[in-house]
């Protein structure tokens, strides 16, 4: 009955994958039974900063708890703000931290803010496909219109783009923004060259659209340093860049950023305060202290070893269990592993399957725009124990090879 109170957007909302994993992670441990998850890109639970969190908050003067107990600035607190300058600038990023950066609850909001700011119902919107699948469903909320360019394996293919978008030109069609997550790509892991970081500025500049640039991943860099950011080739102000704790010290600290032009972050402040007026006091203020103590970069190093090991184990357990038609990449960063299966395979049809059995992971149909691509599936490797990436994986290759037999 309650159908006619909903809105267009309400009546848009569903429950994705993840709920339905969740729920059965829910009725499994309801029967003593435990879901091994290789789903979300959650933290290492190990790895948690718990003591350094502990120690932020005893160390906060009573002057400074009345700060963090009011209300604060649709921005961010200025402190944070000064040391997201700081963090950002070690990676070539330049933003003036008083009208060029603004604190979001986590990089998701972040997306919906620019999607609320910047789209209207019919507005295109390009994407490297497979890509980040809440960033399509924050897009789709706002009634966008998307196209597609493939991701090889150097990212974002930019000759294919260039062809998009003459094409999309010559049909008098004007693209408003382009959304890429070119470090470690969610959910291929690949990583876009400098010389398609260049051009693609180059072409924004050309058809005049902007480029949101999601970064959650590139500090977890295996093999050197993390991958210069677009963000630090744009001299136009045409990349909204986008970065979050929630990969590299707690996702329950609920802190992301945007680092954009002076308007633009004015505007996406603006909704801010219709979404939530300002971001959490406590998580801000540990946040900026962590930066300030030098710990987030320690973190870092620890996830980067943690990280590593688990995606090694994955790797091994894989060549150990899967069958033979199945192929990867191995992941130079980031949290994980892209899967392709043989056309017929069926990745969305077996997760039901896989659930029984004790075991999840993401259908690769989530990330494409196109649902009937089912022959590809996404792995975690950061949440699960070690324990639990040989046995997910050994029954996951059990089920994959029962399943090529028929």
């Amino acid at each position: 009955m309650e159908e006619h109170f909903y809105s267009r957007l309400g009546k848009a909302l569903r429950p994705g994958v993840i709920a339905r994993v969740v729920l059965a992670a829910f009725e499994r441990a309801k029967r003593g039974e435990k879901l091994i998850s290789l789903t979300g890109g959650s933290y290492d639970p190990e790895s948690l900063p718990v003591r350094e969190v502990e120690e932020v908050i005893r160390d906060i003067p009573p002057e400074d708890w009345r700060d963090i107990l009011q209300y604060g600035s649709n921005l961010g607190s200025g402190k944070l703000r000064a040391e997201l300058a700081k963090f950002s600038g070690e990676a070539g990023i330049e933003a003036d931290p008083e009208g060029e950066i603004i604190v979001t609850t986590g990089s998701q909001q972040a997306l919906d803010l620019i999607s609320r700011v910047f789209l209207d119902p019919g507005d295109l919107v390009v994407v490297g496909e497979p890509t980040y699948l809440q960033a399509l469903a924050s897009f789709r909320l706002y009634g966008a219109e998307i196209e597609t360019t493939p991701i090889d394996e150097e990212g974002m293919n930019i000759d294919a783009l260039e062809e998009k978008l003459k094409d999309l030109r010559a049909e008098g069609r004007r693209v408003k923004l382009l959304y890429t997550v070119p470090s470690y790509q969610n959910p291929t892991g690949t990583v876009m060259t400098e010389h398609r970081r260049r051009r693609l500025l180059e072409l924004a500049a050309e058809y005049d659209f902007l480029i949101v640039e999601d970064n959650p991943y590139g500090y977890i860099s295996f093999e050197g340093s993390m991958p210069k950011p677009i963000k630090a080739y744009d001299k136009e102000g045409r990349v909204i860049y986008l970065s979050t704790f929630s990969k590299i010290v707690s996702p329950g600290l609920r802190i992301g950023w945007a680092i954009g032009r002076r308007g633009f972050i004015e505007k996406m402040a603006l909704a801010k305060m219709n979404a939530d007026i300002c971001s959490d006091g406590l998580s801000q203020y540990v946040a900026a202290e962590l930066l300030r103590r030098g710990l987030v970069h320690k973190l870092i190093d620890r996830i980067r070893r943690v990280y590593r090991e688990k995606r090694d184990l994955m790797l091994e357990s894989m060549e150990l269990h899967f069958p033979e038609e199945a192929e990867w990449r191995e992941p130079k960063g980031g949290l994980f592993l892209w899967v392709e299966m043989p056309i017929g395979f069926d990745a969305d049809a077996l997760l039901d399957d896989a659930l029984r059995r004790g075991v999840a992971y993401i259908p690769g149909s989530n990330f494409f725009t196109d649902p009937s691509v089912r022959n590809y599936l996404r792995l975690n490797y950061s949440y699960p124990s070690r324990e639990e990436i040989a046995e997910g994986i050994g029954i996951l290759g059990e089920l994959f090879r029962e399943a090529l037999k028929h």
